[in-house]
């Protein structure tokens, strides 16, 4: 997993790290069909300056695949839970696709 921020917090940084690596055990049943060394997550946390919101993004990097979401919420474990979301059902989609051929 690569962080990038903007505008966050040490203590805001240090909570999404801790909280997205507990969540991240949701991937690895799904990550089983990929080389581990050929997979990157990149995630970027950005608090806005002018409104008390947050915005995630993650992108998924797979052999042959780019997997992208993003959400804004107003806490930054919504933003995470539901950008992580996003991105959990389209690699569900993927490995179905695979799996079906």
């Amino acid at each position: 997993m690569n962080y990038t921020y903007k505008n966050l917090s040490a203590e805001d940084k240090s909570f999404l790290e801790e909280y997205l690596a507990k969540k991240s055990e949701r991937f690895t049943t799904l990550m089983q069909k990929f080389t581990a060394g050929d997979c990157r997550l990149d995630i970027r946390a950005e608090k806005f300056a002018t409104k008390a919101a947050y915005k995630i993004e993650m992108s998924l990097h797979l052999p042959g695949h780019n997997l992208l979401s993003a959400e804004d919420d107003h806490t930054v474990i919504e933003a995470a839970d539901l950008a992580l979301d996003k991105l959990i059902i389209q690699l569900r989609k993927l490995v179905d696709k695979k799996n079906n051929k």
